[in-house]
């Protein structure tokens, strides 16, 4: 159509559903949403380098991330000066929302446009992050990243093994504490109580005052302590996903 489409969050006119954090995080859902081939993430640095260029002389240039060396970065570490400048945390926070999608990502230095085209035909003008070998489907992208949390569950270790090494649905009885107000359907966090790190996402089965009533309990006394029958799972693991990064 000879139309540039240009998506900014700024620019939006309503409220919280429409807030994603930041213009990286943005790019990286639209990014996955387009299906694209590329997201390029400018910024004032030419590349990712292993300590602050600025304030480092021996910081060494980063030329390919693959997947799994992206995923086990730690958020503290991204977001401190030994990994440069130019909100290079939220932009590899970005990566790892588009890569998840099969996204090809790389940041540059956005004073040179034409970089771009030698990024794609393989010239080292910047960093470039390897797509997911399996990308999400749209559904889990949305779970892990579009979906806006209002709660959080944390679980106990046996949750925590069921959930993230066996694959199996959020019990109550592994729940130890609940954050949040929230209803039943809506989006919360699953965290692990021993380490407080985020571990999946997920839509929940019952409210935040019915969770801290049955969390603890088996499936078998929900109908007793709440006096209905319900659903056996908090969160069922078709409508759960895990975080790549954990």
């Amino acid at each position: 159509m000879g139309v540039i489409p240009i998506a900014n969050e700024n620019d939006t006119v309503a409220t919280e559903e429409l807030k994603f954090g930041d213009n990286d995080a943005l790019s990286a859902l639209v990014a996955g949403a387009i299906a694209a081939d590329w997201l390029f993430l400018l910024t004032d640095v030419d590349r990712l380098y292993s300590a602050n260029p600025k304030l480092d002389p021996q910081a060494r240039p980063i030329a390919h991330v693959t997947y799994e060396e992206l995923m086990h970065l730690s958020v503290d570490v991204v977001g401190d000066s030994r990994w440069g400048t130019g909100g290079m945390a939220t932009k590899l926070a970005a990566a790892r929302m588009a890569v998840t999608a099969g996204v090809q990502v790389a940041i540059t230095q956005g004073s040179e446009p034409e970089r771009l085209l030698g990024l794609v035909a393989g010239e080292p003008h910047g960093t470039v992050f390897a797509p997911c070998p399996q990308p999400f489907n749209a559904r889990k992208r949305w779970l892990a990243y579009g979906a806006m949390p209002v709660g959080t569950l944390w679980l106990d270790r046996g949750a925590i093994q069921a959930v993230c090494d066996r694959g199996r649905s959020l019990l109550p009885v592994g729940i130890v504490a609940v954050e949040g107000e929230f209803e039943a359907g809506d989006p919360v966090r699953l965290g692990d109580r021993e380490t407080g790190q985020e571990v999946a996402r997920g839509l929940v089965n019952y409210s935040a005052l019915e969770l801290r009533q049955i969390g603890g309990h088996p499936s078998t006394a929900i109908a007793e302590i709440l006096g209905v029958d319900g659903e056996p799972t908090a969160v069922h693991r078709d409508n759960l996903v895990l975080l790549p990064f954990r």
